[in-house]
């Protein structure tokens, strides 16, 4: 990558605070160049901030004087009508190439963002007696991808899964468990399935039978004091069962957490002094019917229900100051669908009108969209696990209709096509912007052409077995050729997108948005398989030619295995048996 370069261009420039993370800022221009133009680095400096320093800024970096190992020319061009001022660095360009295609590369990334700042991600959060259905999807997937994203640009980031135990749907649930007689073999073997139809049968019997509601509310509320300690006790089991079979869903995507919290922690015993805090700042109102509201916004939001018991809100309230005391996060991320706008607007401004060292800057709710038309092809899916199932034997049937799949017992088919569909799966819904509804179609995310995760894979295997076929060439042992490059568009096409990844991967984490990595990716394939159609390797006679293209190849194939794994794919080597 070009980290030394962007670290000699931003020690030398002046130190204003308004002008933040210059280091990802710094653009490869995205207009294609003259032939014969040498590479620059391009910093458009946003009118908003340098309005009334502009003139001074830029001639004071006129005045600097570069690191000639990485910068031939300075060129400053002052803000003419509504086009920004900016600064071009002319680039040296083989080191520039050097430091593109060096085979071996810094572990670390050089990054302006301080590790003091610390990320909070909350994401997935499904509810233990519902399915974890592809609502949940969404969620998953793009909260882990924004803390992927925040990792790798130095935050110190920590990944939260909120899961819902709690409330009186789960006093149904416990009844409903009760009700149908389950037994702990039921429970162990399918934990969310077995909940969720104990509880539609107790929810359905409190539609016709009142008292049936009733015992529901008063097994929850029992369950809040804590006076039963053998349902307590059976309620960690199913908790325990249920963590057991989201982390195999979660595995499959390619997700993980750093810590797995509860509702229930937050119930009536341990919300009680927040609950006094909000009376005592008088942010707490008492309603004739016994319930206990928030204004927000001229908003009557129920905190306490009129039995005594807590909503949600209360809870999620008491979460957000624990955890801001706990954790003393710089931001905190919720990845939520669309339809919690209001909750989360009474959650963030009652926590911050309670808690003066907590600020709405540090509140976020990543909103998105709702996906449609995710289904089996022999039905409506309530479960993901079930769609995940279907992407893979999609897969596996494509690959049996391929007449050259040739059969291997030592490569793992299976694993290989549950790779491919949730591939195929998770770039269907990242391409898309997150706050837009979704129409999911089965033959648009399955095809090997066009933008697809089946085509970010089969890009890298080509890759690999390309590298694969010429692994007798040390290729640590070569120096990069800026000369052998700038003869050949389709390469210097390739550096540049190659060029291009560290300034996507911060757009993406500043717009939260993981189609702008995403599209990089499919324009990186793109660039790609144009070179690899008008740079062969294997018919080159010419030795220096044929090495400089494998640099080439082999840092093609490093940037896309880094911006798969930032979206949570998991890059095969090989899509069929060899």
């Amino acid at each position: 990558m070009t980290s030394r370069i962007r670290c000699a261009i931003c020690e030398q420039l002046p130190q204003i605070p308004q002008l933040k993370n210059i280091y990802h800022a710094l653009e490869v221009p995205t207009k294609k160049q003259n032939a014969n133009a040498l590479p620059i680095l391009q910093w458009n400096l946003p009118a908003s901030v340098v309005a009334q320093q502009e003139h001074d800024l830029l001639q004071s970096v006129r005045k600097l004087r570069f690191d000639a190992t990485y910068i031939e020319e300075v060129r400053v061009m002052p803000s003419k009508g509504r086009t920004a001022a900016k600064v071009e660095f002319q680039l040296e360009p083989e080191a520039f190439t050097s430091q593109l295609l060096q085979v071996e590369v810094p572990t670390t990334t050089a990054t302006t963002v301080s590790a003091k700042e610390h990320i909070v991600v909350e994401y997935s959060s499904p509810n233990i007696a519902k399915p974890f259905h592809v609502g949940h999807l969404r969620s998953t997937i793009i909260g882990n991808v924004l803390a992927n994203l925040h990792t790798h640009l130095g935050y110190r980031t920590t990944r939260l899964n909120y899961l819902g135990d709690w409330g009186t749907q789960f006093g149904l649930l416990a009844l409903g468990v009760q009700m149908s007689n389950v037994s702990d073999a039921e429970m162990r073997s399918a934990p969310i399935e077995t909940l969720y139809k104990a509880y539609v049968k107790a929810n359905k019997a409190a539609e016709s039978d009142d008292q049936v509601s009733q015992r529901a509310r008063d097994i929850f509320a029992s369950l809040e004091a804590g006076e039963d300690a053998a349902m307590v006790s059976q309620w960690h089991e199913y908790r325990r069962y249920t963590i057991e079979e989201l982390t195999r869903v979660y595995e499959r995507l390619g997700v993980h957490f750093d810590s797995y919290e509860w509702e229930s922690q937050y119930s009536q015993g341990q919300i009680s002094d927040v609950l006094k805090q909000l009376r005592t700042a008088n942010l707490l109102q008492r309603e004739k019917d016994g319930r206990e509201i928030v204004v927000v916004d001229n908003r009557r939001v129920p905190i306490i229900k009129s039995d005594g018991t807590t909503l949600y809100l209360a809870r999620d309230i008491a979460a957000l100051v624990e955890r801001h005391s706990r954790l003393q996060f710089s931001r905190m991320l919720y990845v939520v669908d669309n339809g919690q706008a209001d909750h989360f607007n009474a959650l963030f401004k009652t926590a911050t009108a309670l808690d003066n060292n907590l600020s709405l800057e540090k509140l976020q709710h990543v909103k998105f969209g709702r996906i449609h038309g995710m289904s089996t092809r022999k039905g409506q899916a309530i479960f993901l696990r079930d769609v995940l199932d279907e992407a893979r034997d999609v897969m596996r049937e494509k690959r049996s209709a391929s007449e050259t799949t040739k059969i291997n017992s030592l490569w793992d088919d299976d694993r290989v096509c549950d790779i491919l569909g949730v591939s195929a799966v998770l770039i269907n819904v990242l391409k898309q912007r997150r706050q837009r509804d979704h129409e999911f179609n089965w033959q648009h995310a399955l095809q090997v052409n066009g933008d697809t995760g089946i085509k970010l894979q089969y890009t890298h295997c080509r890759l690999h077995s390309l590298l694969t076929n010429f692994g007798h060439i040390q290729l640590a042992d070569i120096k990069p050729s800026w000369s052998y490059f700038a003869q050949e568009p389709h390469a210097v096409d390739l550096l540049y997108e190659l060029a291009r990844f560290e300034q996507c991967v911060w757009q993406s984490q500043q717009q939260l948005e993981a189609c702008v990595l995403v599209n990089y990716l499919f324009g990186l394939c793109n660039s790609t398989s144009r070179a690899l159609k008008h740079l062969p390797v294997k018919q080159e006679t010419d030795s220096h030619k044929q090495t400089q293209r494998l640099l080439l190849f082999n840092a093609a194939k490093r940037t896309l295995k880094q911006g798969m794994e930032l979206l949570s794919l998991q890059p095969l080597n090989q899509i069929r048996a060899a």
